[in-house]
């Protein structure tokens, strides 16, 4: 029996207008009006969740969202932080100099702000949050909490390739994982989603084999072999694919979440 649902945020539960699709909201409504607990887990950071928890209706007293591939665990009403798993400094500096040197894209998260350098027009314009990191270093960072790194290439076969490289810089002690099929996410050894999600279900006495999550890319895949049932929705990887239970007939835009929920929650 389905206790706990957690689904991935982006190509997962929100459409490519990054909207929450009504079959979704709907399916969701349903499955926790017969008490069952509907959560987030996404790579996103802390201040990157915006409305999306709110048109999901996943917002109320004790409930969470795990943040930055789990890095993070927050409470989605009150914003209050409950755990966090950082990233060493030195690590992070290293990840920024490869960076810079090869003139790569790059992102780094705080617990409240994400910073970036060699961003396009269209980035900045998209995500004005960002920070803009000037110089050559980011010492003025050591002393911060720092959640997790990214690199950005659209050429996956590219990006991959650079796995090499990060793994050995930061002495093959660190987690890399892949998303929205153009980020390498570098995270501190231990932080995937399927710990975070365990720490959640633990909290409310949910055993694994009774949670059900969804997810869409190589991210995911942790959570999906942990959970009880695993889904990955149409437009998933295929190494999503083969770690599910069930592949959805619709994708993301078509409700593909609210899918998954219709046939293992509500028996429609």
């Amino acid at each position: 029996m389905i206790k706990l649902i957690a689904s991935d945020i982006d190509e997962t539960i929100i459409d490519h207008n990054r909207l929450v699709p009504e079959r979704n909201k709907k399916a969701i409504k349903a499955a926790q009006d017969k008490g069952v607990i509907v959560m987030l887990a996404t790579g996103r950071g802390p201040y990157e969740i915006f409305d999306i928890p709110d048109q999901a209706g996943v917002i109320a007293d004790d409930r969470f969202v795990i943040c930055c591939n789990g890095a993070v665990i927050m409470n989605v009403k009150t914003k209050e932080i409950i755990d966090v798993l950082a990233m060493d400094f030195s690590y992070a500096k290293k990840i920024f100099e490869y960076a810079y040197k090869n003139k790569l894209t790059f992102y780094l998260y705080t617990l409240d702000k994400k910073y970036g350098i060699n961003l396009s027009d269209e980035t900045l314009i998209a995500e004005s949050h960002i920070n803009l990191i000037e110089g050559d270093n980011i010492d003025f960072l050591e002393g911060q909490t720092v959640l997790k790194t990214i690199i950005k290439n659209s050429n996956m076969n590219q990006l991959q390739a650079l796995e090499v490289d990060i793994a050995r810089i930061t002495d093959y002690n660190l987690e890399i994982s892949y998303s929205s099929n153009m980020y390498m996410e570098i995270n501190a050894k231990g932080v995937n989603k399927a710990i975070a999600l365990k720490k959640v279900a633990d909290h409310y006495g949910v055993d694994m084999k009774n949670v059900m999550a969804i997810g869409d890319n190589y991210n995911d895949v942790a959570m999906l072999e942990e959970a009880g049932t695993a889904i990955a929705v149409r437009n998933a990887r295929l190494q999503v694919k083969q770690s599910a239970d069930y592949v959805t007939q619709a994708d993301n835009s078509k409700g593909a979440v609210g899918e998954a929920i219709e046939n293992f929650v509500l028996n429609l």
